[in-house]
């Protein structure tokens, strides 16, 4: 383009050929003056260049973000599905206990069973964190992006808030009471008992073990920490159960937005 206008501008100076000084002087001008122009217009066009191709970078660096969201996404909703299953083990686990505690009768029939979970799967401390993602990235560095809107902005800060807060309750209170079931049936485990296991095996272990079975019956506090674990296991089931709703809309806003997250790789 600026060949065509160099071109254009000789033949008009071969053209309109002035005599003398003043025409001299004209003709100068014009020359500089179209100089000028096609320097500016040179300048424009690279700049031009230049925009497209930073959009451009911009354009494929911000898929590449929306990109580790969603997969970011996706394992938090695992993780918290994860979280609700063991949830569930414990409430049902701790309802059973509970019935077996409160009826005597049948504490010697089910001891093995009754020594198992109170020792393990009541006891069991359910990891309930997350890890930082692009999102924390995002928020810390201040970065601004095309793709990610007011709404997806939303969305995802209130997921993130309500999950950080999610966590912060279990840690202070129902993650507690696990570590003191696990604390007190941990000092059943006295040295009689353990030679016994080893003397005789595993299989030992609860099932014949009855002076570690009569040590976890006897702690007065057995049962309130175990109906503790229970109520605490349906409380937050119901509130994990709100935030993966959260987490599961959030997904369907970005793979209805963003269609490139259903491509193949």
């Amino acid at each position: 383009m600026i060949k065509f206008f160099q071109k254009f501008r000789r033949q008009h100076l071969a053209e309109n050929r002035p005599v003398g000084r003043a025409g001299k002087t004209r003709k100068y001008l014009i020359y500089a003056l179209g100089e000028i122009v096609l320097v500016v217009i040179g300048i424009l066009i690279a700049l031009q260049i230049n925009n497209w191709n930073e959009e451009r970078k911009a354009m494929i660096n911000e898929r590449s973000l929306i990109n580790s969201i969603h997969q970011d996404l996706n394992r938090d909703l695992n993780k918290i599905e994860s979280i609700i299953e063991q949830l569930s083990n414990q409430y049902i686990t701790g309802l059973e206990v509970l019935k077996i505690l409160e009826n005597k009768e049948s504490v010697i029939l089910d001891s093995a069973r009754l020594t198992t979970n109170i020792a393990w799967v009541l006891s069991g401390i359910i990891p309930a964190d997350r890890d930082e993602n692009t999102w924390d990235g995002l928020k810390v560095q201040g970065i601004k992006t095309f793709l990610i809107n007011d709404t997806l902005t939303v969305q995802l800060n209130a997921f993130y808030t309500s999950f950080d807060g999610q966590i912060e309750r279990f840690n202070q209170l129902p993650k507690k009471i696990r570590q003191e079931l696990r604390v007190l049936t941990g000092n059943c485990h006295n040295s009689e008992s353990v030679k016994a296991i080893f003397d005789n095996g595993i299989e030992y272990y609860g099932e014949s073990s009855y002076q570690l079975r009569y040590c976890i019956i006897s702690i007065e506090k057995t049962p309130e920490l175990v109906g503790s674990i229970a109520i605490s296991a349906i409380v937050n089931i119901k509130l994990y159960e709100k935030l993966k709703k959260k987490g599961e809309a959030i997904n369907s806003y970005l793979e209805d937005q963003f269609k490139f997250l259903n491509d193949k790789p």
